[in-house]
């Protein structure tokens, strides 16, 4: 496939009227350029941080009206970003070069390759998790295939060993590996159970007898707190993590009862006696560009994070407790903020500890949704980030 273009410069307007009214001013970076091209290995994240402190509100000096945000124009290696103002605020606009340097230019067609076009971040981060399912109910894997045996003579399966499974039923040419992780759920706050109760009752029968804040909905006289409406109670179960090990390629299916015959093609983990398998599938990039919640959320956490790690860092996937349910897409970013506390002596000189004003020490891009879980890659980290802290608009 070609492109054609026929003049020294191609500019392509990416606007149509603003459809931020209500977000504060956009603020540029202290060197944003007057003009970059595009380089191979970019993103959408990182052309908008040369240009803006709040690389997320990429979509605002675009002017991208709403449909525009999940199905952007295409920007590609070579492409020339330009800036400049109407009306007083900064735009964003592409340029298509034609010719260099001193070189004559004459009127002739020109036409280029097209190239990859640049995603919105790092796919190689988030490939592995786009195609593969990382949240199952608790019923969902019991009638997957189970891998019941291996070749004796390894200790460690890798490349090219043959493992044994049971349960296939269709030719589905290639399978993932995968075991049962960690239970995903609502964080429970150090100081939410009493410590009388918390030593002679469990968590459930503690909860249960817990008085719940008071906030009171229309048409109830039981008080309800906001974030237990948005997101659940403490405690709730979420769903399933589900950790990849590999990928398998079928050798030959057994019939019913017999065992299948399955060629291992990676091994990111070691493969034993009792994970399951699941046909795998081409993975769907999406390249939505990156754009804050319109509502903020009430309650929303990291769960947990990805690969049985206690702290996350930049490019970490962490896990939230915000899905479908509340309208969460690809492409949302979250703030993420750290709850900080304070100890100090009163005038009684008697140790007092306190909670201090959130702070946001991170930046999170939603790429995966579930339900009532969604998975993003932290693209900014002040501080490590640990389960628990609070998710909400930027």
């Amino acid at each position: 496939m070609f492109r054609i273009i026929s003049a020294l410069f191609l500019v392509v307007a990416m606007a149509a009227a603003p459809a931020f009214a209500d977000e504060p001013p956009l603020t540029l970076a202290s060197n944003a350029p007057d003009r970059y091209v595009v380089v191979k290995g970019d993103t959408l994240w990182d052309i908008s941080g040369r240009f803006l402190n709040e690389p997320w509100r990429w979509p605002e000096i675009w002017r991208l009206n709403r449909a525009q945000i999940k199905n952007p124009h295409l920007i590609y290696p070579g492409d020339i970003v330009l800036l400049d103002y109407v009306d007083g605020r900064p735009r964003l606009r592409l340029g298509k070069p034609i010719g260099s340097g001193n070189a004559k230019l004459s009127p002739e067609v020109h036409s280029e390759q097209i190239t990859k076009a640049i995603p919105s971040i790092p796919p190689n981060a988030i490939e592995p998790f786009i195609s593969r399912p990382l949240v199952v109910g608790a019923n969902e894997l019991d009638d997957a295939p189970q891998l019941v045996g291996m070749d004796d003579s390894r200790i460690v399966i890798g490349h090219g060993d043959e493992i044994f499974a049971l349960g296939i039923t269709d030719d589905h040419p290639t399978w993932h590996v995968y075991r049962l992780g960690a239970t995903l759920k609502n964080p429970v706050p150090d100081n939410f159970f009493g410590e009388t109760e918390k030593d002679v009752l469990g968590p459930v029968e503690t909860y249960m007898r817990r008085p719940l804040p008071a906030l009171t909905p229309v048409g109830t006289e039981k008080p309800v707190d906001p974030a237990i409406a948005t997101v659940g109670k403490p405690g709730d179960v979420l769903g399933y993590e589900v950790v990849y090990l590999g990928t398998a390629r079928l050798k030959e299916r057994g019939g019913p009862g017999e065992a299948s015959t399955l060629e291992v093609l990676t091994a990111r983990e070691e493969i034993l006696q009792g994970d399951l398998l699941m046909p795998a599938e081409e993975p769907v990039l999406k390249s939505y560009v990156p754009h804050a919640l319109e509502e903020d959320v009430i309650g929303g956490q990291i769960v947990s994070v990805y690969g049985g790690v206690d702290v996350g860092s930049k490019f970490s996937i962490i896990a939230i407790n915000l899905g479908e349910n509340v309208g969460l897409e690809p492409g949302h970013v979250l703030g993420i903020y750290s709850k900080r506390t304070t100890t100090y002596r009163d005038k009684q000189q008697r140790a007092q500890t306190i909670v201090l004003p959130n702070k946001r020490n991170g930046v999170v891009f939603v790429f995966r949704v579930f339900d009532r879980v969604s998975y993003g890659l932290v693209m900014e980290a002040a501080r490590p980030l640990v389960v628990g802290d609070v998710v909400k608009k930027p």
